[in-house]
């Protein structure tokens, strides 16, 4: 089933709006938490893990209430077109700096809270915003193609959930500082702006799509029958792990990634934070529409086990940049970004075909669930890794401050920084190499098994129209 290109880009628009959160968050979110809430490392890694853990629990009940709505907006856009306004107005109380630089047990637990509440929000919207790829089309290269332009625009609101939130609010030489000399009223302007901007960016993604694939019998199974049901695809635990590796991958970059710029490489913010986080995101989306290309035409395994062993090979370099030396500081920016978008692209759109296995080896159509448990256990994994980023920098003397002001770090947290940047992610990257090539769904066996189900769904069709004669 073939879609125009107006549709892939109006669907684009959802992840544009939210990862202009989404980038706001990973990139800024611990960096406020420490040093301009003035938490401790050690606490704030207690909020991610706590918010996380709830947010992977509302993911999957998210996904079956998705699977049984029926409305006149679908079962999906409804809850696009009207949680819209509440993940945008959710999102500000992230950035409120309360209470006194001593109470640190009230600040977790407000930044608990309100991230918790920001979760639920952004899960109402999200999770049927994932699941809709699935009811757009179900052609295998149309998936590529979709999540393709959807991971182009991904990038678009993650340089400006990014780029320009280091231009507004990161650092003494950010705009918004500069106009209300406070950090805390910085952040909170530039998060009040990029709600409004969400909000009617998801609006005119969800007015502009259809769902058409929903003709199969839909899921009326529990949880763990639901759950054993999947982990027994082979297709599912590799498609998954492939998935979860590439995503924490990038989750670990971007939340030390403010840290290596402003602590280990002494940069002051601004419109230099805003520079060096925008080049690598701009160059994956200059090559987003190569590596697109790449696999249609060879194996999507190669293509992405290059790309892995390639930003693995990138990134080791960011331990050894010298500080303040921009030349050198572009350069790992531009071939970090070169990398960025196919290990993106790739297992996202992998994620949409086990759908289609499901559904022919247990006669069951159920993307909500699907997509509720795949984001269930990223959030687990999401919140478990930053946890341990906050913590590790916590464990090797990291000094938070509460006013946004730099603070001069012991040589130990900053060369945690470098080496958290610099070696971690690679090495995932490379384990998820294993389970790309175990994942690899051919486009032989996709199509045999498109085709079988089409037969399935015209028998099914013909019963029921005999049935009401």
């Amino acid at each position: 089933m073939k879609l125009k290109f107006k549709e892939k880009f109006f669907y684009g628009l959802g992840d544009l709006s939210a990862n202009i959160m989404f980038a706001a968050i990973s990139f800024y979110l611990l960096y406020f938490f420490v040093n301009v809430g003035g938490l401790k490392a050690e606490l704030a890694s207690a909020v991610f893990l706590i918010a996380k853990f709830w947010d992977a629990f509302t993911d999957y009940l998210m996904g079956r209430i998705s699977d049984k709505t029926k409305s006149k907006w679908g079962k999906r856009r409804v809850y696009m077109l009207f949680g819209a306004v509440p993940y945008g107005l959710a999102f500000l109380l992230l950035w409120i700096a309360p209470f006194g630089e001593s109470a640190q047990v009230g600040k977790m637990i407000y930044y608990t809270l309100a991230y918790m509440l920001f979760n639920t929000a952004w899960t109402v919207v999200y999770i049927p915003y994932n699941a809709i790829t699935a009811n757009m089309t179900d052609n295998y290269d149309e998936r590529t193609s979709l999540n393709g332009i959807r991971i182009a625009l991904a990038n678009v609101g993650i340089i400006l959930g990014a780029a320009l939130f280091a231009l507004f609010a990161d650092g003494q030489e950010s705009l918004f500082y500069k106009l209300f000399g406070n950090a805390k009223h910085a952040y909170l302007m530039s998060a009040s702006i990029f709600a409004i901007i969400s909000i009617v960016i998801m609006l005119l993604c969800a007015g502009n799509i259809k769902e058409r694939v929903d003709d199969a019998e839909q899921n009326d199974k529990g949880f763990f029958v639901t759950l054993k049901e999947f982990f027994k695809l082979p297709e599912f635990r590799n498609v998954m792990l492939c998935y979860l590796l590439s995503m924490v991958g990038f989750d670990i970059i971007m939340a030390v990634f403010m840290f290596f710029i402003n602590d280990s490489l002494g940069f002051s913010g601004g419109a230099m934070a805003m520079v060096f986080v925008a080049i690598p995101l701009v160059c994956a989306i200059a090559s987003s529409f190569v590596w697109v290309k790449l696999s249609e035409k060879f194996n999507k395994h190669k293509v992405y086990t290059i790309a892995c062993v390639y930003m693995a090979f990138v990134l080791i370099f960011a331990i050894f940049v010298p500080a303040k030396n921009i030349a050198t500081t572009i350069l790992l920016c531009v071939f970090a970004g070169f990398g960025m978008s196919a290990i993106q692209i790739l297992p996202y759109a992998s994620v949409p075909d086990v759908v289609e296995v499901d559904e022919y080896v247990n006669g069951t159509r159920r993307e909500g669930a699907y997509y509720g448990i795949t984001q269930f256990m990223y959030k687990v994994a999401n919140g478990v890794s930053i946890a341990l980023v906050s913590a590790v920098l916590g464990a090797f003397g990291y000094i938070e401050s509460t006013d946004g002001t730099a603070i001069q770090q012991p040589d130990s947290a900053l060369l945690a920084v470098r080496i958290v940047l610099g070696a971690l992610p690679g090495v995932i990257f490379l384990i998820s190499i294993i389970f790309s090539r175990r994942a690899n769904l051919s486009r032989e066996r996709f199509a045999t098994i498109k085709a079988e189900l089409d037969i399935r769904r015209a028998k099914t069709q013909n019963t029921n129209e005999e049935n009401n004669d």
